[in-house]
């Protein structure tokens, strides 16, 4: 488990860090996601090469170099990452991802590479031109419900006025109601329901929402 200061009392402090990513970030990153997306890491993987799973994910992000970083952020607080989210563009598609497949197969083998990125497909998403898609919202137990993700996403969304993008777009899951609320709270709304059987049989949910906010 990924350790973290302890909150402040009351609302987050004002020294809440929101910024870009650096490669000194990859292994706090992966530990957030491995903890926030439990559930999808345990598909992914499998119960028991979760560690592994988390270990393919950093080699492939630190080959890749910059590259893989482009548009992630991170929150950070007495120097300790608290939460992440990223802002991908069109622009970034194909961003060194043989260079991480290829970690995939070193340390999960054949068998449980193509088990992993074919799992990992399922949640692929076509981003369209004009589009900046948010994902991996995630933040550590502790700073959960205290503003976090909800200044990850400030700032990605000015990141994407910023490049003079037409609206930011999100997959949430049908069941995360909280995470629905939130959303919506900050001008998104449900566009549509993306169901699929292969991903019901990995990851055991009946649908993603995906919802939009115009940036006009």
């Amino acid at each position: 488990m990924y350790a973290v200061a302890t909150p402040p009392i009351g609302v987050p402090a004002d020294n809440v860090v929101i910024r870009p990513a650096r490669l000194s970030d990859i292994e706090a990153i992966v530990a957030l996601h491995r903890e926030a997306f439990a559930d999808t890491f345990g598909a992914a993987f499998g119960p028991r090469d979760r560690e592994r799973g988390a270990q393919a994910l950093a080699t492939g992000w630190r080959r890749q170099g910059p590259a893989a970083l482009r548009g992630m952020l991170v929150a950070e607080y007495a120097s300790q990452l608290i939460g992440t989210t990223s802002l991908r563009t069109r622009d970034m598609i194909g961003d060194g991802g043989g260079v991480a497949e290829a970690a995939f197969f070193e340390i999960l083998g054949v068998w449980g590479a193509l088990r992993s990125l074919f799992a990992l497909s399922l949640l692929d998403h076509q981003i369209e031109r004009g589009e900046g898609f948010i994902a991996d919202v995630a933040v550590a137990p502790e700073w959960r419900r205290r503003g976090i993700a909800r200044a990850l996403l400030q700032r990605a969304e000015n990141d994407a006025r910023a490049l003079a993008l037409a609206y930011l777009g999100l997959y949430v899951r049908e069941s995360n109601h909280g995470a629905r609320a939130l959303y919506e709270r900050l001008g998104f709304r449900p566009l549509y329901i993306r169901r699929s059987l292969f991903a019901r049989l990995f990851f055991g949910q009946d649908g993603w929402i995906y919802m939009r906010k115009d940036l006009a």
